[in-house]
């Protein structure tokens, strides 16, 4: 059976060598790509983890995901980058599905699933400030000047203390501004959490991916409907379909370590 390319485009959004460059994307940061880059048993174990409350014997996801990586296992793959390295283009993926008899839509949604929980989405460091901060806005000129362009450059230099302080140094910014712009950039390793959600984490007191593995939900669920009023004058309850805090808190237990104190 050839493959449907046209599901990979349907399913993630890209096409199919655009999806492996964007996944491979990640290699360039050493210490995130050595967080991420999990072998089989432990890209299962942090699936599980992510998703703790799934009933996988019904087949709800991970499920699906979840036996894939095992047949990979299987096939030997080692680790992420020993399977990215393998399926680089559309024949080569298709040689690989072939030869290990797997199913092509569910390699597919396998991908997929990195792309949006197993790996963490870079985002533009415009989009971890606050934008009715005018002082933000302006250190935003320092970032470009220094290529900080977005969470994983910050993310990458500033996770150690003589990192944030070399970034201080650099770009002339406060040092605690830096451990502030780099503790967002920590948090928006969160699965599809951008700056509607990231700056009331942050305003609510949740200033760092730590504090909100550690958070209690009814106190988050406080902190958050004080801080929608006070800041905007809006009601929590008009958020908390999008900005779903148990999620949070289960993914934020989930995710590898990065910063150091």
């Amino acid at each position: 059976m050839q493959p449907n390319w046209n599901y990979v485009k349907k399913t993630t959004l890209w096409q199919y060598e655009d999806l492996i460059k964007k996944l491979n994307s990640i290699k360039a940061y050493p210490t995130l790509w050595q967080a991420y880059n999990l072998d089989m048993t432990q890209a299962a174990i942090l699936a599980r983890r992510t998703f703790p409350e799934a009933n996988l014997e019904a087949g709800e996801f991970p499920g699906g995901v979840l036996s894939t990586i095992a047949r990979l296992k299987s096939a030997g793959i080692k680790d992420w980058g020993d399977l990215l390295s393998k399926v680089p283009s559309r024949a080569d993926c298709a040689a690989f599905v072939n030869e290990h008899n797997l199913n092509f839509e569910e390699f597919i949604d396998l991908l997929n699933y990195l792309l949006r929980w197993g790996f963490p989405f870079q985002t533009a460091s415009r989009e971890i400030l606050d934008h009715d901060n005018s002082q933000e806005m302006s250190n935003y000129r320092a970032l470009k000047q220094h290529k900080l362009m977005n969470s994983f450059d910050i993310l990458e230099r500033g996770h150690t203390r003589e990192g944030r302080s070399n970034l201080a140094e650099l770009t002339g910014l406060s040092p605690n501004f830096v451990t502030c712009l780099v503790d967002r950039a920590d948090i928006v390793r969160l699965p599809y959490v951008r700056r509607k959600t990231l700056i009331p984490l942050y305003g609510a007191g949740y200033s760092t991916l730590a504090k909100i593995a550690t958070g209690d939900l009814a106190q988050m669920d406080h902190a958050l409907k004080t801080y929608y009023w006070r800041v905007q004058g809006k009601s929590w309850e008009n958020y908390k379909s999008v900005i779903v805090l148990k999620l949070l808190v289960t993914c934020a237990q989930a995710l590898p370590v990065i910063m150091e104190e």
